[in-house]
């Protein structure tokens, strides 16, 4: 039994005996022993509980310093896993059973515009039915499901879903998406380029086979052997045309550039004085407007293709009329513009003129000697050296391109 709990009771005592020794001179030396006893006894008692309450206080105050350390260290982790989430190359979402949203790191937020959207269902965030029974699926099984399926809202676009449940405790479920629309797109590529490789390589070649097992097994006509080794020749041109232009692509695509001090103005030059031979072959000019100087820092070399592949182009594809280049250039950027006059470009194939191998008329495009990989050598290039290419054409109005690059500082009498 704690006697503390009466050291009040005591104290009281102790008064009461001191006040009847006071009153009652006959009990005076007993209300002294009284008042002296249990006053001693009730001073300790009131002082060992002060000191209680006093530890007890001091417990208190510890206990809450640890409780904020605890708060703290809470707040830390759940910052660090919001950065962890925030950083993930995927979009994250924590839904409750009941397919409300509880969470959404940036990346969710940004591309579905969430802002202040807790406790929404997620189908009215993403518009996405097949992505609302993939949850379904999991929160019925309680299995992780991993499916690729198309977003379209707030944009076409195509992720890598993955669902699961939460392991312990609420009934929660968490739900990452992935874009993997770049990589399907590159994958496309891949194939189309391998068997547009195929194709364009098995065609001179097959020609070739063919051309000389008739001289192989014909009669020794000295007409049919000059016709088809002429025609032979032009396809071995053609194969040696299509392999330089894809060893170019392939350094292009290497993202490596050795820049050296060059002249744009002289570059554009040089190539409208070497196209203008063929350019009168058809009855056509060359017209060039350009500046004396325009300093750059590039690959000459990849300079000079730029340029010689879309004034080739321009050629090309037109009849008659005139090629217009003009080159221009400020402080920043230099403009370089070649239009034509030619049978121009449908809508329908301008965003995929820079592919590799595509072509508008594909027997028009072989008849020129075209490879289907000079747009795509240029676009690359142009992107190489920091710049950008776009491209204007209607049918039958002609076909604009523009080139744009950035123009570092150079000391103009640093050129030659």
């Amino acid at each position: 039994m704690d006697w503390l709990r009466f050291s009040p009771i005591l104290i009281v005592l102790a008064l009461l005996a001191g006040a009847g020794g006071i009153l009652v001179p006959a009990f005076a030396t007993a209300g002294v022993l009284l008042l002296v006893g249990f006053g001693i006894f009730g001073l300790l008692g009131w002082w060992a509980l002060l000191r209680r309450e006093s530890g007890v206080i001091e417990q208190t105050q510890q206990l809450k310093s640890e409780v904020l350390g605890l708060e703290s260290e809470v707040v830390r982790h759940r910052d660090a896993l919001d950065d962890l989430a925030d950083g993930l190359d995927a979009m994250i979402f924590l839904v409750d059973i009941n397919f409300r949203l509880l969470y959404a790191n940036s990346r969710a937020d940004e591309f579905f515009k969430i802002r202040d959207r807790d406790g929404d269902l997620l189908r009215a965030i993403t518009l996405s039915n097949e992505l609302d029974e993939l949850v379904a699926t999991v929160a019925k099984t309680r299995l992780g499901v991993s499916k690729e399926l198309i977003l379209r809202h707030p944009r076409e676009r195509i992720v890598q879903a993955q669902c699961w449940p939460e392991e312990f405790g609420q009934d929660r479920l968490f739900l990452s998406l992935r874009d993997v629309t770049e990589l399907r797109h590159l994958e496309t590529v891949r194939r189309d380029f391998v068997a547009n490789v195929s194709h364009e390589l098995r065609t001179p070649m097959t020609t070739i086979r063919a051309m000389a097992e008739t001289l192989e097994e014909g009669e020794d006509d000295a007409e049919l052997r000059e016709r088809y080794l002429g025609k032979i020749i032009r396809e071995v041109d053609r194969l040696t045309h299509i392999t330089d232009d894809l060893l170019t692509l392939s350094i292009a695509e290497s993202g490596t550039v050795q820049r050296v001090e060059c002249d744009l103005a002289e570059i554009t030059g040089s190539v409208c004085h070497q196209l203008e031979k063929k350019a009168k072959e058809k009855g056509m000019s060359v017209v060039v407007n350009r500046p004396k100087q325009v300093p750059f820092e590039g690959n000459e070399t990849q300079l000079t293709q730029i340029v010689f592949n879309l004034v080739d182009n321009a050629i090309n594809y037109s009849s008659e009329g005139s090629v217009r280049v003009d080159l221009e250039a400020d402080e920043k950027t230099a403009v370089l513009k070649i239009a034509d006059s030619g049978i121009g470009i449908s809508s329908e194939h301008l965003p995929r003129i820079f592919e590799r191998f595509y072509r508008v008329d594909k027997g028009r495009s072989r008849a020129s000697g075209g490879t289907g990989l000079g747009l795509a050598i240029v676009k690359h290039l142009v992107e190489l050296h920091g710049g950008e290419v776009s491209v204007e054409s209607a049918l039958n109005r002609g076909t604009t391109f523009t080139v744009r690059l950035p123009l570092p500082k150079v000391d103009s009498h640093l050129l030659p």
